[in-house]
């Protein structure tokens, strides 16, 4: 009898696990709920970018970065406290080259002002009847539109329905300033004779414009003329007129004034200038300077001329706790004398903020300057001096400057030099504060001076970047205006790299060839091992 045969199953004792069905539904279902976490994430993403944005600039120097010094200002009352919000028209056009770089620098003054300044832009070509309605509104002819311009409105309220048109025309003048294009930007033509922008001057123009639309008319300074020489003795521009330029900046003018044919400084003077004075004062201009000195929140700014002497004058300044020496601060170095000193600026005051311990050099002679800073005479009188601008180690005040081959002596000269006795610091930049100024109640009411032994320092070829910020921050110090002492708007410079025609093709197959090939390459690899 035949043995019957046995399949693999029938062999196969070990117990069956049935297998689960796979829910298609459930996989579904969880898809699509991810699906849905993935778009509400990107929703909520969206959302908070929207409503906290933040504007982070990763270039070297910071280029696309409003300065210390604007960002104050736009966080300060006069921008934030108003009754109606200042106003920037731009008339450009969209093609123009530069139309991305402006509308990003008007948006950062928009986001820094907390939205207290308005935008709105206008195409010419795109949005006529709003052009017409712009002309209208502001009086302007037709013909000035053919350049693009901005144009700043700071009026703090609407012409009424009583106000004649004189007067809406004087608000107009006052309180609303136009800036054309052209003035924003340094053009230059490269090897293909087609221009370019080399630099970019827009925020000083933007903020100095701003600070004039809101203040209206512009303040008023008096140079003291006829103890100045006005025409430089060489060919270069002179100081006063340095000075004038940075005023008008700071929407402040420069008018002349001869002290001998007055009997006192005039009422709306919000500061004297007395810039390198050759001549003397006499008892009756010394009191005069007395009578102007002695009003609150008056201002005086004074440069003066190693080589003149004045004897009346340094006796009024010394009153106040700074006295003029008669030397020159110099240095010898390797057998030569050095005219041009080298100084830092003094930590503390806030006329130096942002520059405190920067090094700077004053071209031209300069001599020193004793600051009682401790003295009971003074402090009773509410009179304060303090350092502004102090030599470097190594350089001295020296008494016998007419001698050749000076050297250092401690018993007479001033000066920190190494292993000499009693160091005394050499001030060439000072200050003076006549009242309480720690005091919001009187702060207001101080009167502020600044003196500086040297002149030379601010003529066109001698000024530096450091000192254009000092002596702005001290214009504004004097006027009133600490919301804008600090570093000034800088230049941007457009930077070019020349590449070779050979090197130009190669960096071209890389960009179009090779980083293609190997993402292409890598994405292949990638998918297989997934695959896999």
């Amino acid at each position: 009898m035949a043995e019957e045969s046995s399949t693999p199953e029938e062999l196969d004792d070990t117990p069956r696990v049935k297998v689960k069905a796979i829910n298609r539904f459930g996989i579904g279902t969880l898809a699509i709920v991810q699906l849905a976490l993935a778009m509400l994430s990107v929703v909520m993403l969206n959302f908070l970018s929207c409503t906290n944005h933040q504007r982070v600039d990763l270039t070297r120097y910071e280029d696309f970065t409003l300065s210390q010094t604007t960002k104050q200002y736009l966080e300060s009352p006069e921008v934030k406290v108003r009754q109606m919000p200042i106003k920037i028209v731009a008339v450009l056009y969209q093609q123009s080259p530069y139309y991305l770089r402006l509308r990003a620098q008007l948006e950062n003054y928009q986001r820094h002002s907390d939205n207290n300044i308005q935008l709105e832009f206008i195409d010419p070509k795109l949005d006529v009847d709003r052009l017409q309605d712009f002309v209208n509104t502001y009086k302007r002819e037709m013909t000035n539109l053919s350049e693009e311009t901005i144009l700043i409105d700071a009026r703090n309220s609407l012409p009424q329905a009583e106000t004649t048109e004189e007067e809406e025309q004087i608000q107009l003048t006052k309180h609303i300033r136009t800036i054309p294009v052209k003035d924003l930007f340094i053009e230059e033509i490269d090897r293909f004779n087609k221009k370019f922008i080399s630099a970019w001057n827009d925020e000083a123009y933007l903020t100095s414009n701003l600070i004039s639309a809101i203040e209206g008319t512009p303040r008023r300074f008096y140079f003291i003329v006829d103890k100045a020489r006005i025409d430089e003795r060489s060919n270069s521009t002179p100081a006063w007129k340095t000075f004038q330029n940075m005023l008008r900046a700071q929407n402040v003018e420069l008018q002349p004034l001869q002290i001998s044919t007055i009997d006192k400084i005039p009422d709306d003077a919000e500061g004297i200038a007395i810039i390198g004075p050759a001549f003397d004062f006499d008892q009756k201009e010394i009191g005069i300077l007395e009578d102007y000195w002695g009003r609150p929140s008056s201002a005086v700014f004074i440069t003066l001329d190693p080589a003149a002497k004045l004897k009346n004058f340094k006796r009024f300044l010394r009153d106040y706790g700074i006295s003029p020496q008669d030397n020159r601060v110099i240095s010898v170095q390797n057998g030569n004398t050095l005219t041009a000193a080298r100084a830092f600026f003094a930590q503390g005051p806030v006329i130096n903020k942002g520059l405190a311990h920067q090094a700077t050099q004053l071209d031209g002679p300069s001599s020193g300057l004793e600051v009682l800073t401790e003295n009971d005479r003074l402090t009773i009188r509410n009179i304060t001096p303090f350092s502004l601008i102090q030599a470097s180690d190594g350089w001295w005040g020296e008494s016998r400057y007419d001698e050749l081959n000076p050297s250092f002596n401690p018993k007479e000269d001033q000066g920190v030099i190494p292993n000499s006795p009693n160091p005394t610091p050499v001030h060439i930049a000072a200050a003076v504060v006549r009242g309480i100024e720690n005091d919001d109640k009187t702060n207001p009411l101080t009167s502020r001076m600044i003196v500086v032994a040297n002149t030379d320092f601010l003529q066109p070829a001698n000024m530096r970047e450091e000192l254009n910020y000092f002596i702005n921050s001290s214009i504004n110090w004097l006027v009133g205006r600490d919301a804008l002492i600090g570093i000034d708007p800088k230049p941007v410079y457009r930077k070019k790299i020349t590449i070779e025609s050979s090197h130009k093709s190669l960096i071209d197959q890389f960009i179009l060839i090779y980083l293609p090939i190997a993402s292409l390459l890598i994405a292949l690899i990638i998918w297989n091992s997934r695959r896999t």
